[in-house]
């Protein structure tokens, strides 16, 4: 029985999607998770090593990645650190930003079936929100329009009950979770809640002191588990190097 969201979409009410990523689109994203080893692959694997070192010491399986204001470039980290997670572990990626939505059109996922947000609006069971990557250990989960009553899909307890359902706690799936800036709205705490831990993304020269005091204040009692900088201007720029990562730190 196909289910019709707000929209007109019509979608089989449990389907989701396979998918098999075009490898120009990726390379125009600047995603380079699903590329040979290499200098733009090496920095997302170091912090994968880490990760995965920090989730079998803790048990932590719930990471989302933040950042202070848009443009820091949080999607650009969760989307390739999901993708090198996926290569060697079972991963779910999921989309959270329900108000600038931006991972479907990163990594060239069609628009014709539901997301996050139709999920969450209670028009979809969350299995039909799934885009199972060809080759690789992972669903996404992307948002699948912009909603205007963010906050109150947030709040509700359909949130938790996907990151925490029970295929991915029964296969260990390690869940990556691309939130909203910290320094826009409330919705970062909303999602807090229902994670094990926090990666931060800070942009060298942009993102200011007070502007990370403030997302700590925000996530409180869920701890970091890393902090990356992005885009560093302190180190020198390789010619394959295309801005991202060139300096940073994994999970402490």
């Amino acid at each position: 029985m196909p289910f019709l969201p707000q929209g007109g979409l019509e979608v089989p009410a449990a389907a989701g999607i396979t998918f098999a990523p075009d490898p120009d689109h990726l390379a125009a994203s600047h995603i380079v998770g699903l590329a040979p080893p290499g200098s733009e692959l090496h920095p997302f694997t170091m912090i994968r090593s880490a990760l995965l070192d920090h989730a079998r010491a803790s048990g932590d399986r719930i990471f989302a990645v933040t950042s202070a204001e848009p443009g820091n470039g949080k999607t650009h980290i969760a989307a390739n650190l999901a993708l090198v997670l996926a290569r060697i572990h079972p991963t779910a990626l999921i989309e959270l930003d329900l108000r600038r939505p931006a991972l479907g059109a990163r990594l060239g996922l069609p628009d014709d079936y539901a997301g996050v947000d139709d999920y969450l609006a209670g028009e979809c069971p969350w299995s039909a929100t799934q885009a199972r990557i060809q080759g690789l250990d992972l669903t996404v989960h992307r948002v699948r329009r912009q909603r205007d009553t963010a906050e109150a899909l947030l709040a509700s307890n359909a949130l938790g009950l996907a990151l925490h359902n029970r295929q991915a706690v029964d296969t260990g799936t390690i869940r990556i979770v691309d939130t909203p800036p910290a320094i826009l709205s409330d919705d970062l705490a909303l999602i807090a809640r229902h994670v094990d831990g926090m990666l931060i993304v800070a942009e060298e020269g942009r993102t200011t002191g007070d502007a990370l005091r403030e997302i700590v204040r925000t996530i409180s009692p869920v701890p970091i588990v890393g902090t990356i900088l992005n885009r560093s201007i302190s180190a020198p720029v390789r010619d394959a190097d295309y801005g991202y990562y060139r300096n940073g730190s994994g999970p402490a």
